[in-house]
Formats: C-alpha cells, structure tokens, sequence
C-alpha cells in the first residue's frame, strides 16, 4: 500500500486566481518538458489537464456532469483526480482556479495522496483586474466588483452548458487566503512580478519545487521559447484556443505594474480597500 501510495504522488497542482500567469507557466513547463520539440506550440498544451474540464470529468467518472447537482460533482472531483494520478506514468501539470476547499463529505477537492507538489501562482489584484476585463469582456469596474464577491464562481450560469465545471472562486483575497492557510498540501508561492523579474530563479524553483531536475541549457531554452513576445506574436499567427470568444486576445500586455496605465485612481482605491490586508501579506 506505501508502494501504491508514493506511485499516485503524479500530480502538480498549477493553481492560481484567474488572469495571474498561469497558462504562462504551463507554457514553459510543456517547452521544459519536451526538449526534443523544435519549438513551443501554444496549441499544443493539453486543455483537458484542467481540474474544471467538464469533457476530463465525464470521462473518468462515467457519468454527464450535466445529469449532476454542483454537490454531487463536488463529492466525485477527488476520484477524477484519484484515477488521473492511478493513470499518470510522469508528472502532471493541472491547472487550477477553484479555490482551496473540502466537499461536503469533507474530503479535500484536490486530495494530498495524489499530490507531489502544489504551486500557487499570485499576481497583484491592480494587475489583474484590467487583465481579467479584457479575458471575461466586461468593464474594468465589472472586474474589480467580480474580484470583491465573496461567493463568485466561474462556470456559475445554469442557462447554458459550459465546457468547464462550476468553479468556486470567493473574491480574490479568499482565494489567495484558501491556498495559502490550508494545511493538507505545502505549497510553493510564486509571485507573477518574480516571473518576470528573476526568471531563472523563479522558473528554476518551480522545476525543482516540481521534483524536476535542473538542467540550465533546457530552462535556458524554454524561458526563450515561453518569452511574452512570442507567446503573442504566435496568437496573432494561427490564434490559440484557450482564448474566450469575448476576448480580443489571450496574450495581452505581460507586462508588471501595466495597472498603474490601466487603473483610474477611485479603482486603486477600491482594490486596495479590500484587499489591502491580503495585499500587505505578499
């Protein structure tokens, strides 16, 4: 059973509040991972390794997320996440925007016996309200009240089926609390403004905090690979799928402090009052 236990430690908890870096990192980890690539495909990414895709659920479970009440699915999410790691042969990076939480039977979403290591990906809440405006399509001043919701979810709309499961995010302070206080997973902080002022220190952490072995010529290559620039320019050549029908592009600015541009003084003002305490943490 120790055997069988260590084996399901496959997966990588990628998590993070929407609009905070985290395709970005996906992205070089794909361009770490396959060295024998000739260059980074930002079509390639596997989108199904996504704790709310809805297509992943219905496949390992069996059953249409459709026919199910959000507490039933939220009582078989640890098994999808069970047979994942039960399957995974090598590592796996899942991309996570829920929050840190415990269904109703108590039991961890995200359960730790499948884990080898959990990151969480946190940017400035100024930076990501312009950012998840532009994502969502709504106005900036939507965004900032959205980020403020205590019980805001993503996929919340009972109107239409989305391609992603309902997925409790609270407002942007409750989901970086939710992470960061939980006691079931150590996890690895990542600040997006690191990302881009020490990538090579910041990426390499994330390799290692992953249990990937370092190799300087490979980080080399998928920083250059996954640089910002590309990552656009490439949307602008062929698009890229993750992008919302809304959104006029995935990759926008990439840019630290672009909010002090973006952001008119009065909304400064409301992100900083709510969550300036959270803000003051990191």
């Amino acid at each position: 059973m120790k055997d069988l236990a260590i084996a399901m430690r496959r997966l990588v908890w990628l998590a993070s509040y929407p609009k905070s870096g985290n395709t970005w990192v996906r992205l070089f980890l794909d361009a770490y991972s396959h060295p024998e690539r000739q260059g980074l495909d930002i079509n390639a990414a596997d989108v199904s390794l996504h704790a709310g895709n809805r297509e992943l659920f219905d496949r390992v479970i069996g059953l249409e997320a459709s026919e199910l009440t959000p507490a039933e699915i939220e009582r078989y999410r640890p098994d999808v996440y069970r047979q994942l790691a039960i399957e995974a042969d090598e590592p796996l990076f899942i991309k996570v925007h829920d929050r840190w939480r415990h269904n109703a039977d108590d039991a961890p979403i995200f359960p730790p016996e499948t884990t080898a290591a959990t990151i969480y990906i946190v940017r400035d809440p100024r930076a990501v309200a312009p950012s998840y405006a532009n994502h969502y399509g709504v106005s900036i001043d939507k965004a900032i009240e959205e980020m403020a919701t205590s019980d805001y979810a993503v996929a919340a709309r009972s109107n239409r089926l989305s391609p992603q499961l309902h997925q409790p995010l609270g407002s942007w302070s409750q989901h970086v609390s939710s992470w960061l206080d939980q006691q079931d997973l150590p996890v690895l902080l990542v600040r997006y403004e690191d990302l881009h002022a020490a990538p090579e220190a910041t990426f390499g952490a994330i390799l290692q905090h992953a249990g990937l072995a370092v190799d300087q010529a490979r980080l080399a290559s998928a920083l250059d690979q996954s640089r910002f620039d590309r990552l656009r320019a490439q949307e602008e050549a062929v698009g890229f799928k993750e992008r919302l029908s809304q959104a006029p592009r995935f990759f926008r600015r990439g840019v630290a402090g672009g909010w002090r541009d973006e952001l008119t003084a009065a909304q400064i003002a409301r992100i900083e009052a709510v969550h300036g305490q959270v803000m003051a943490r990191l």
